[in-house]
């Protein structure tokens, strides 16, 4: 990547922080991050740009700005988001939160494309929202990246279409790059600022069962035998690297996953030993709920063990409560992608799912950010 500079976008993001840590470590090329907030971990030689794309002025400026040297970019990721607070799931289906979310992608690229005469590709992070699961009804198994498109917004399908249409307005005037979109599962990893992060928001939710003195009682749809993948987020760190480099990368969307499957209720007891909790019968309940009726238990846990997460959850936590409550309500549905395209095109790399929740849950502890075992 000798000759690259990469703007990772949503730097602070555990998905944007993932990739910025992933290439840092690399160390073959220059990465600017790019976030409203600057990264409390921003690794050595990694420089910083703070920018709310929600405006558009303000990003034409700081763009534009020689100071700021964004001329020499080459590559894009592309990781941020903008969620609705308090409404996670509602704001899935509201065109309000698609238009936003696709017009903070055309806020930076379009005065970007002004500046950076050698930019050369456009990496986007989707999700698997992009085939339709959390409408109700019958989807493929496996998912295939060459479905139709399904009949409805969403801001991947904005973000899509501006890149290939401004791709087609570049080339009409001898102006050439690429792009790729990866889709992801739910994503395993993150740990302070990740606002959106299902999995520690279970771990957190164990972690009160337990000091509360209550069994991990399963909590979602029953019985919860729906095929579901994960993804690592160093795995799909790694996955957009390569992109980077790799011809075969070049205009297309790639399904990534672990390489393996779970059900929730088989994962459940896993969590429960890690964490140190005995499992309990199913009981069908909310983690948003749970959580915040025993906000006051999280203060006290923070206070007594010293741990770097805030004291109040919603801080921590941000949305990744109502992420989980999505994932849990529906797990008697099979959301399973093939990843045989993305293989097929040259990256194999694989994870143990199991291993990896175990990975994240222990990193937490060493990070203070879960109360030790």
């Amino acid at each position: 990547m000798n000759g690259k500079t990469v703007l990772v976008v949503g730097a602070s993001g555990f998905v944007g922080g993932a990739v910025v840590q992933c290439l840092a470590e690399a160390g073959d090329c220059q990465v600017i991050a790019v976030s409203r907030r600057r990264p409390p971990d921003l690794p050595a030689g990694v420089s910083h740009l703070s920018l709310d794309l929600l405006d558009s002025l303000a990003c034409q400026a700081s763009i534009a700005d020689p100071a700021n040297a964004l001329e020499r970019v080459t590559h894009v990721v592309y990781a941020a988001i903008n969620e609705t607070p308090g409404d996670l799931v509602a704001s899935w289906t509201d065109p309000h939160h698609a238009a936003r979310n696709g017009q903070m992608f055309e806020n930076l690229l379009e005065p970007l494309f002004a500046v950076a005469p050698t930019l050369q590709q456009v990496v986007a992070i989707h999700g698997t929202k992009a085939y339709g699961p959390h409408y109700p009804g019958h989807i493929a198994v496996p998912l295939r990246e060459s479905l139709p498109r399904p009949a409805f917004d969403d801001f991947y399908f904005r973000q899509e279409d501006y890149l290939w249409q401004r791709q087609k307005s570049d080339q009409a005037k001898g102006r050439n790059w690429y792009w790729t979109t990866f889709r992801a599962p739910t994503i395993a990893g993150g740990g302070m600022g990740s606002n959106l992060n299902g999995l520690l928001a279970i771990a957190v939710f164990a972690s009160l069962c337990k000091a509360a003195g209550h069994p991990l009682a399963f909590p979602g749809a029953v019985p919860g035998d729906g095929v579901m993948e994960m993804v690592d987020v160093e795995l799909l760190a790694k996955g957009v690297a390569w992109a980077l480099e790799a011809n075969t990368a070049r205009d297309q969307t790639f399904n990534i996953a672990n390489g393996d499957t779970y059900i929730w209720p088989d994962l459940w007891p896993q969590i429960a030993a890690e964490i140190g909790v005995e499992t309990g019968p199913p009981q069908a309940r909310s983690i948003v709920t749970a959580v915040t009726e025993e906000a006051d238990l999280w203060a006290e846990l923070v206070q007594h063990h010293g741990l770097a997460a805030p004291v109040d959850w919603r801080e921590f936590l941000g949305e990744s409560c109502a992420l989980a409550d999505f994932a849990l309500n529906n797990c008697d549905r099979t959301v399973l992608t093939s990843t045989i395209k993305l293989r097929q095109a040259g990256f194999s790399d694989c994870v143990d799912t199991s291993e990896s929740v175990i990975k994240w849950i222990r990193r937490w502890r060493e990070e203070k950010i879960l109360p030790p075992r």
